[in-house]
């Protein structure tokens, strides 16, 4: 049932189906046997999810999550909620759905000013029974955060159970998600520009506060013992040192202790690693447990090279986040390399100090 104005929260969980909006990539989630919806997108190699707070509810772990009655399936973890009253929730999705993940990131709304209009028709996608609907709706007022939304001429008003989280659409636009029902004839839909404000720091778009750790201090270099699994490689330098009482990078691989060190803007983190037992790789992963205090590295960039003297021949891996629950997995073709290069330059909701467990090399 959707959430009422001053209504008791609603515990459930999720099915995504492919929504009926004009975008093909513009994909909506909804609740088992729609009792509620929310709005896939991408970003930097990882599948996100956004859903109403009062949709999951107390579930934070392994939401069921799989396209219309037939199709794919996977699972969603909720990794942030906004703060205050906003009543909005954003999801990682792992499993076959993540091969249609919808928009990207950088492609969803910032400003909607200009674009909403009182009395314009658009389109509510919503899940009913395993599948996909839309229902025509004019928006009938509008605020800086909100947009109120009525049935247009000749729709039903049933406005009701299964439209919470339903994504409101013009033309192939994402512009609002339906949080609160005045009626079955009228509903409250948070406007989707305010949604993307509201979960920018987190996904990285705001600077982080300065850190009032120890800073950048000048790189170390220290002898390496071999990891502990994948390819052997040993740690000629590091351009952070590890907070106190934490591990240097050399003795994180060895699996002693993770390695956590400050992160201030604009200064990344820098390892610089070199292959000893072999000349070529094909994979990169690189491991954070998540803890009270220390964040999960976001903004990941690896260099590979072949060469190790002064003339370096630069060889990036494809640029992506570490997914906000620790894990970052890069694959390439195999290609030739003697030293890989990683930078950190960013965390997940733009805290420090940041904490990496393992990094392993195939």
């Amino acid at each position: 049932m959707l959430k009422r104005r001053n209504a008791k929260k609603i515990t459930a969980f999720l099915l995504i189906w492919l929504a009926l909006a004009p975008a093909a990539a513009a994909r909506v989630i909804g609740i088992e046997d729609g009792a509620g919806s929310g709005f896939l997108f991408s970003h930097r190699g990882n599948c996100f999810l956004i859903l109403p707070g009062h949709v999951h509810g107390n579930y934070r772990r392994g939401i069921r999550v799989g396209t219309q009655a037939g199709g794919a399936i996977g699972s969603a973890d909720i990794v942030y909620q906004a703060p205050g009253e906003a009543d909005i929730s954003l999801a990682l999705v792992k499993g076959g759905v993540t091969r249609d993940c919808g928009p990207a990131w950088a492609d969803l709304p910032r400003s909607l000013s200009g674009a909403l209009e009182i009395g314009r028709i658009a389109i509510i996608e919503r899940a009913r029974q395993r599948s996909a609907e839309g229902r025509r709706v004019v928006l009938h007022s509008i605020d800086f955060r909100q947009v109120r939304l009525v049935p247009a001429e000749g729709e039903k008003p049933d406005l009701f159970g299964g439209t919470s989280g339903a994504t409101v659409f013009l033309d192939s636009t994402p512009i609002a998600m339906v949080l609160e029902a005045e009626a079955a004839d009228a509903v409250w839909a948070t406007r989707m520009d305010e949604i993307v404000n509201l979960l920018a720091r987190f996904m990285g778009e705001v600077p982080p506060v300065q850190s009032c750790g120890e800073g950048v201090l000048s790189a170390a270099c220290a002898e390496s013992r071999a990891p502990v699994e994948g390819d052997p490689f040993e740690v000629l330098a590091w351009s952070v040192h590890p907070v106190e009482g934490a591990s240097d990078p050399s003795a994180m691989v060895a699996g002693d202790a993770p390695y956590v060190a400050p992160l201030v803007p604009g200064e990344p983190i820098v390892l610089e690693l070199a292959l000893t037992g072999t000349d070529r790789l094909s994979r990169v992963r690189i491991v954070s447990e998540p803890s009270d205090d220390a964040s999960v590295p976001k903004d990941i960039e690896v260099v590979t090279d072949i060469s190790e003297g002064a003339v370096r021949r630069p060889n990036p891996m494809p640029r992506r986040d570490m997914s906000p629950q620790g894990v970052y997995d890069n694959r390439v073709g195999e290609r030739f390399a003697k030293t890989v290069t990683i930078r950190i330059s960013s965390s997940w909701g733009g805290g420090s100090p940041v904490r990496i467990d393992s990094i392993v090399i195939e």
